[in-house]
């Protein structure tokens, strides 16, 4: 009876012993597999980081984009105007009108001076 306890209790030992490993061998794999887990996030949320900069980067730049359009929109208007008083003016020149030419010249320097 002594020798099936003494051979009971190293079997028991023995068996402690593989449950340590295999319980150290797990929490090292597991340990690994989080230290992954960790590096893959961190890495998925520095290149989302980086993808919401450059996409605010490039609003801005539209943003300024349409304001500096809108800021020209009225100066492209009165130069367009002026080129077309000057155009009239130079056909009431050709036709001899030399009072709606003058008219025409006068409205040209008007939407000149709004361009600038």
């Amino acid at each position: 009876m002594a020798e099936l306890t003494r051979q009971l209790n190293q079997k028991d030992a023995e068996l402690d012993q593989q449950l340590d490993e295999i319980m150290e061998a797990t929490f090292d794999e597991i340990d690994q597999e989080i230290d992954r887990d960790i590096e893959t996030t961190r890495e998925g949320l520095r290149r989302r980081v980086e993808a919401v900069k450059k996409r605010i980067k490039d609003r801005k730049d539209e943003l300024r984009q349409r304001v500096e359009a809108a800021k020209n929109k009225p100066k492209d208007k009165a130069r367009k105007e002026a080129e077309s008083a000057l155009n009239a003016m130079e056909e009431d020149l050709s036709r001899g009108d030399l009072d709606s030419a003058h008219i025409n010249r006068w409205i040209a320097n008007q939407w000149l001076k709004v361009s600038k």
